[in-house]
């Protein structure tokens, strides 16, 4: 009887944790398939067909699965995953550009999202978030200035046969990715799967790291996916959940900050010329210190400056020197060449990668992308673009700001996450300062770009999702008080 009486229980427990055990079941069998692909994938082009069936196939595996559990979530876990490790499966597109797997998730995602959206009622919407009008508006100038700028183009410009096909796709790539966040704060209304992306991207971070340091073969899987933002989103969730996620086991809190200890050390000391690895990740790390105690970050900062101040050479030689000989001073000039040509296309600009033929025609010598994401946006949309585009990271801000404030000293995951995301915001601005890391620029970063670019999107997302998580629990709270 007791033997039957466990089956009994241990049958009950299962059912009643059926959905989390599913969930954990299927994203360790993608997550593994991906790594399997990716780790004993063979490198010569008579596989490759074979290969990009096998990653197809699985993908369309996963979202048929997405489909039978029924939880649009977990065709979002995919994105980070596809993102993060299938760097190495891309399809050509007769240009120099690849299109990547997490730019094909996400679209995917996108329509299934768009015929949802159609079949539902006005009752069944989620409220309406704040970053919705700006993303729609942004994506409404960006369609704009694609076909207004195309009529209006300079009839001297040299148009290449193939720059039509770039365009387009730059224009994809320039509104999937706003409308990612936007589907992220649409379709996430519990916290369990902000953990999810948390500390999946964390075990990305942890790969790409270890991949890197010691030169492993699984660099392949991340390399694209590990560049530009990312190391300042994977050190800004490490540090804040160390410093306030007080939940955490305390050797669970020591081993993120020797991880984050790591990730300083490849980023500051290993590869110390590439300032968007680098500037990024310090100002992340350099706000969610702040915000966790005045004191640590003064007593930080004295720390650093006062390195500096003894070994002056660091910044001479191995940042100001590398840079000097990669070019990075000669920014200037691309910007200047920028302004000069927006201020005869003021409004809309030049159209999705469109002063990229206005440089090859007026200066040759000199054609090259802007290494600037403000700059970009401005030659491709305009004055009018650029202060949509604006005003939608300013809403992120403040949304950023707000969860802080309504998280104040909670000290658990909800309020490391908000301080994260602020962070990670922050750092995004900087980083579009030194390159086009937010929105990748056609004929730089090239489309294959989204799979690092994603991120930033996806965890802004999340940060609105985190602010509509905590607006539902309002009614909720102001009850139990009254009774």
């Amino acid at each position: 009887m007791s033997m039957l009486a466990g089956r009994e229980s241990l049958g009950q427990a299962v059912a009643a944790r059926r959905g989390l055990i599913l969930r954990i079941a299927l994203i360790a069998a993608l997550a593994l398939a991906e790594v399997l692909i990716g780790t004993f994938a063979p490198r010569g082009r008579q596989f490759q067909i074979p290969l990009i069936m096998l990653a197809v196939s699985a993908a369309v595996f996963g979202l048929a699965l997405v489909y039978r559990v029924g939880r649009f979530e977990f065709g979002i876990l995919t994105v980070p995953l596809s993102a993060g490790l299938l760097n190495f499966i891309t399809f050509p597109t007769g240009t120099q550009s690849r299109i990547v797997m997490s730019l094909i998730v996400s679209l995917a995602l996108m329509a299934v999202w768009a015929l949802q959206s159609v079949a539902r009622t006005r009752q069944q919407q989620w409220p309406a978030t704040p970053i919705k009008k700006p993303i729609l508006a942004f994506v409404a100038v960006s369609i704009i200035s694609f076909g207004w700028t195309t009529v209006l183009r300079d009839p001297l410009v040299i148009v290449p046969p193939k720059f039509a096909f770039v365009q387009t796709a730059a224009l994809v790539v320039n509104i999937t990715l706003p409308l990612l966040a936007l589907l992220v704060a649409s379709k996430i209304h519990e916290i369990n799967w902000l953990q999810w992306l948390n500390w999946m991207v964390i075990g990305l971070g942890v790969l790409a790291a270890i991949s890197f340091l010691f030169n492993l073969p699984t660099a392949a899987l991340i390399s694209n996916g590990a560049r530009g933002v990312f190391p300042a989103w994977v050190g800004a969730l490490v540090c804040a959940q160390a410093l306030f996620n007080e939940k955490l086991p305390r050797w669970g809190r020591l081993l993120l900050l020797a991880f984050l200890a790591a990730l300083i050390y490849y980023y500051f000391i290993r590869i110390p010329d590439w300032f968007s690895g680098w500037l990024p990740l310090g100002v992340a790390v350099g706000v969610i210190m702040f915000r966790r105690s005045k004191k640590l970050f003064l007593l930080t900062l004295a720390l650093g400056l006062g390195f500096l101040a003894f070994h002056p050479e660091v910044i001479t030689q191995n940042v100001l020197a590398r840079a000097q000989n990669k070019g990075d001073f000669e920014r200037l000039d691309l910007w200047r060449m920028n302004l000069e040509l927006v201020a005869q296309h003021p409004l809309l600009g030049v159209g999705p990668a469109g002063y990229a033929v206005y440089n090859v025609t007026y200066h040759p010598a000199d054609a090259r992308s802007t290494h600037n994401n403000y700059f970009d946006v401005l030659a491709q949309t305009g004055v009018i673009g650029l202060a949509v585009f604006l005003f939608l990271f300013g809403v992120f801000g403040w949304v950023g700001v707000s969860n802080c404030l309504a998280l104040s000293h909670q000290r658990g995951f909800e309020e490391a996450f908000a301080v994260a995301t602020l962070a990670g915001c922050a750092a995004a601005l900087a980083a579009m300062m030194l390159g086009d890391w937010v929105l990748p620029f056609a004929y730089n970063q090239t489309i294959s770009a989204f799979d690092n670019a994603a991120f930033t999107w996806l965890f802004l997302g999340c940060a609105v999702s985190l602010r509509q998580i905590l607006a539902a629990r309002r009614p909720v709270i102001t009850a139990s008080m009254a009774a």
